[in-house]
């Protein structure tokens, strides 16, 4: 028997929707509050931002049901509501299609439940699956054309809610998967892994399978390439009515207390084509994509499908990589970076003896170069510590960093809210091991004041001695949305928590003995959108006692000269942020995916017309915007691009030759 929805697929592909939440968000819902609840108590409002995503052009609309099964409702004390919240959920979405005059299709979608199976947790397979079951009974009562599965990050969870969908109903299953920006779910499984999945479904397989949310449309396809090539090597992809892919709008960022996706709808709509390409029959947009997304996406695919009448296996040969996933990979700039803990640790033989404090404190030697008294240029390279616990890879990128000339190695405090090794581990690890000086980037997010003041105190006693004070990325950002931040002070209350301790006192004004010798750095972002904002927190990081401050990346000469037209003369040094980019690709992701970094549209013309020699040109444009900054900055501190130490090494070499001489 024929469904219109498959047979609808068959034909073209079809546009989801955007982010119900976000829209729901933007549209005074706070977002500590039940969404779901909303079919009870504001069923306008959530008719409306349906009606808004047929209006905009999608082909399909998902229900406001994500978070709702008995497990994520009796948090707000609705479990006993699963069954009213989505008959009504679906309902809603069925009179907005009525009044949008669209014949679009109705998912319900089905979001997991927040519980974890043994040995991680103490849900039973049994209890995901009833609860699954008692949700989706309620949308195909309210009228569902086929359930959406998404945002899965356990795929034995996955499996269980395709196998609760396929006991009630012959209804389209899509079950979509959710990767990091890193390519990993929360529990660690890969796009390749998601085979498994089919071994353990059977004949209960879903039509469409894909991947939603967790990244920005970059990773997304990353992913999504790497998935489709294991799946049609293990014979799955060929039983599939196709796949899909509905990724974020970028990487979120926390402003005025809201938070913000980067990606715009033309960026967005130019992944469109690369999507179809690839074999994908569904795509739409997640988390922070809006109305204005879906019709810029919409305008992208009904151009492809008017030039491309067949947009199946054939259009395939125009993408030969695709065909080689092995190639694909190592082509993409969301490849693994180095790998930092897939092989065994460093020997005895291998280790040094750790290293005593530097002869001269950063913030002296920063001062000099900035006051003329001595000549120098300061370089510094980032190093994001290990996933797991093995460091010899990290070590040996250490190691060769300092033999190109590198003054120190600076150590981020799990970026994105993403969980790593310790910092304060990993800088001491390097210190030891390498001997090269180590700045931490040190946050405010996992510490109270009693843990912040224990973990400088063990700074200074371990030898790391130089500080960036930060805030710290809320989890929510992260790949544990569910752990709780602690923020009990921000940055500048760090700052002056570390200048406390340089004067010999706790923050309560106890004396510790001997004063700490810690040189305390800022963070700047030169290209805020809130320029008046970010102003006043700079000035209230010197104010409490920075005695240096180091830029987010920037690209162009005007990013920190008009700043400090504003401004005024810093009076501290700088170290401004440099992130060589290695494709054309790489500019564009970073510009639309990365909160904190604007890319003019002059360098990436300039990395699209490089073309292959993209790292190569990437490396030249460093290195003569560094020269052109000589005169306002002390030093630098660059960042590597996905585990590129080679090109930083050369990168180092070329620096301290053409600049640390002069001025």
């Amino acid at each position: 028997m024929s469904n219109p929805f498959l047979d609808a697929i068959s034909q073209k592909p079809l546009l989801g929707d955007g982010g119900i939440g976000t829209l729901l968000y933007s549209r005074g819902s706070l977002p500590s509050a039940c969404f779901e609840q909303l079919n009870l108590t504001n069923k306008d409002m959530v008719q409306q931002v349906h009606v808004d995503y047929l209006t905009a052009g999608a082909d399909i609309i998902e229900t406001n049901s994500f978070s709702g099964n008995r497990m994520k409702l009796a948090a707000f004390g609705l479990e006993n509501e699963v069954w009213n919240i989505n008959v009504w959920a679906a309902k809603i979405a069925r009179n907005a299609r009525e009044i949008a005059g669209n014949p679009a299709f109705i998912a319900g979608a089905v979001g997991p439940t927040g519980k974890m199976l043994p040995p991680l947790g103490t849900t039973e397979k049994q209890e995901l699956y009833d609860a699954f079951r008692e949700q989706m009974e309620g949308l195909l009562a309210g009228g569902v054309d086929l359930f959406m599965i998404e945002t899965m990050s356990s795929l034995d969870e996955l499996v269980q809610a395709v196998r609760a969908a396929r006991s009630l109903s012959k209804l389209p299953i899509v079950a979509q998967v959710s990767f990091s920006p890193e390519g990993f779910t929360l529990f660690g499984a890969t796009p390749e892994d998601t085979l498994r999945i089919f071994d353990q479904l059977g004949a209960d397989m879903p039509e469409i399978f894909g991947i939603n949310c967790g990244a920005g449309p970059g990773p997304v396809f990353d992913a999504f390439l790497r998935m489709k090539a294991a799946l049609d090597n293990g014979g799955v992809g060929q039983q599939l009515a196709g796949f899909s892919a509905l990724p974020n709008a970028g990487q979120p960022s926390l402003t005025g207390g809201r938070t913000i996706f980067m990606s715009r709808p033309d960026y967005c709509a130019s992944y469109v084509e690369p999507f179809v390409m690839a074999g994908a029959k569904i795509i739409g947009g997640c988390c922070g994509t809006t109305p204005e997304h879906i019709k810029a996406m919409r305008k992208s695919l009904d151009a492809f499908v008017r030039v491309n009448n067949d947009v199946g296996t054939a259009t395939l040969t125009e993408l030969p990589a695709l065909k080689s996933p092995e190639v694909l990979i190592a082509a993409s700039p969301m490849k693994n970076r180095l790998s930092l803990d897939t092989t065994g640790g460093a020997t005895p033989e291998e280790a040094t003896e750790a290293t005593a404090a530097p002869e001269r404190p950063l913030k002296d030697r920063l001062k000099a170069f900035k006051d003329g008294t001595e000549q120098g240029f300061f370089v510094s390279v980032e190093i994001d510590p290990p996933k797991g616990a093995v460091t010899k890879k990290l070590i040996k990128a250490a190691k060769m960093l300092k033999e190109s000339g590198a003054d120190s190695i600076n150590v981020g405090d799990s970026p994105m809210a993403r969980v790593r090794m310790s910092s304060l581990a990993t800088c001491k690890l390097i210190g030891t091991d390498t001997g090269i000086e180590t700045i931490i980037h040190f946050t405010t997010r996992d510490r109270n004041l009693m843990g912040i003041q224990a973990d400088l105190l063990g700074c200074q006693a371990l030898g790391v001695h130089n500080i960036l004070a930060l805030t710290g990325d809320p989890p929510a950002l992260g790949n544990y949305a569910h752990a709780t931040a602690v923020y009990d002070v921000d940055s500048v209350g760090l700052i002056r928590i570390i200048s406390q301790l340089n004067e010999g006192k706790d923050i309560a004004g106890n004396t510790i003995g001997s004063p700490t010798n810690l040189s305390i750095g800022c963070a700047l972002n030169c290209t805020h959108e809130e320029r008046a904002l970010e102003k006043e927190r700079f000035k209230r990081k010197l104010e409490a006692g920075a005695h240096f401050v180091m830029t987010q990346p920037i690209y162009q000469v005007n990013d920190l000269t008009d700043f400090l037209d504003e401004y005024g003369e810093c009076p501290v040094p700088i170290l401004v942020g440099i992130m060589p980019l290695h494709s054309s690709k790489h500019a564009e992701y970073l510009h639309n995916e990365v909160p904190g970094i604007t890319i003019p549209s002059k360098i990436r013309q300039a990395m699209a017309k490089a073309g292959d020699q993209g790292a190569v040109v990437g490396l030249e444009l460093a290195q003569a915007l560094l020269e052109q900054l000589r005169g306002l900055c002390q030093g630098t501190y660059l960042v590597p691009s996905f585990g590129r130490y080679d090109d930083m090494c050369t990168l180092v070499t070329r620096l301290k030759q053409k600049l640390v001489s002069t001025k």
